[in-house]
């Protein structure tokens, strides 16, 4: 058995099986524009600062991996009206992941996840699809707005639970798997198309590379996370779900002060945004909290421009020019210390 045996997972086996044949064809998307445009909600959607809970990162412990500075170490915290958004119980990692994902694109959910209301006139197909149809006029009151958060989420894994195996439902303690994350996310202008991903192959670096164009575009990217065999079989499977989310606008942004790509990545069992350097993604070995206290990145839902989707295609969302963008495209606004 080779030496490396250890270091496989699930993500790995399957990198390496569908890299040979797959076209490495990323494109210009002509959707960029509009998913740029319509990436607003962030700003709303993640209240980052001191309002947020003050409690350090339950996400698991290990280098972050990441640059200097508090934001990197302990995270900034992600609130919706005063509440963490944080999933609701070991199962809804992705969940909680698409719930963000969504918000970033649409106005109306992420009002609604703040202050539990919709605007007026909003045309019933206009409703997010994640709003429970009983909670569309709240819950207002205290705590209402984690007793949104939680019961979006448990509204999107319904949805990501139906049809996963045919017409068979995924099993409940199961998570979501990355094919329907990838069928569920939903953010204007682009689909998702979900690839394992091998962190010790050059093909990795180049769909990471990927994911950072998207985020600095203003379009968020999830990123299974695991473990491998050296931890057991049971590891060696995607076990958790982060967001990959658009860096706050500014001069560099999705950069660090050197000039080194960054992602910021949302975790949902801590509630909390981490600064990750993408290259220190790459060839893991120790577990960081940015990645729910796992060591691997191993598989990646990236976006893809809706022609290139409903074609069969497979180009991937790779923006050739991002510049000037980072006024319009949603963020997080996050106060990162150094």
């Amino acid at each position: 058995m080779p030496a490396g045996w250890r270091r496989l997972s699930l993500g790995t086996v399957l990198a390496r099986l569908t890299a040979f044949g797959d076209a490495d064809t990323g494109v210009g998307a002509p959707g960029v524009a509009t998913a740029v445009g319509a990436a607003t909600a962030i700003s709303a959607a993640t209240r980052l600062g001191a309002a947020g809970p003050t409690a350090r990162s339950g996400g698991g412990s290990g280098p972050t991996g990441s640059p200097v500075g508090s934001a990197a170490r302990d995270g900034v915290p992600v609130t919706l009206g005063g509440a963490p958004v944080r999933q609701v119980d070991p199962t809804t990692c992705g969940s909680a992941v698409l719930l963000m994902l969504a918000a970033t694109g649409d106005p109306a959910l992420a009002t609604w996840l703040e202050d539990g209301r919709l605007p007026d006139g909003l045309a019933p197909h206009r409703v997010p699809p994640e709003i429970p149809p009983a909670l569309l006029t709240g819950p207002l009151g205290p705590g209402a707005a984690a007793r949104r958060v939680g019961a979006a989420q448990v509204r999107i894994k319904e949805r990501t639970s139906a049809r996963a195996l045919g017409k068979l439902s995924w099993p409940a303690s199961y998570g979501t798997p990355p094919w329907t994350a990838a069928r569920e996310a939903r953010f204007p202008g682009v689909r998702y198309r979900g690839r394992p991903l091998d962190d010790t192959s050059a093909r990795a670096a180049v769909l990471l590379a990927r994911a950072h164009a998207a985020t600095v575009a203003g379009i968020p990217v999830p990123l299974y996370t695991g473990g491998d065999l050296g931890g057991g079989p049971a590891t060696a499977v995607p076990r958790h779900v982060v967001l990959a989310v658009p860096p706050p606008p500014g001069p560099g942004r999705g950069h660090d002060e050197h000039g080194r790509p960054v992602l910021h990545l949302y975790e949902p069992s801590s509630a909390r945004v981490y600064r990750v350097l993408v290259a220190e993604l790459l060839g893991r070995t120790e577990p960081s909290r940015a990645l729910g206290g796992w060591t691997h990145v191993s598989w990646v839902v990236l976006p893809t421009t809706d022609g290139a989707a409903a074609a069969g295609g497979s180009a991937d969302l790779a923006p050739a020019d991002t510049a000037g963008q980072g006024g319009r495209a949603g963020s997080h606004r996050a106060e990162e210390e150094s």
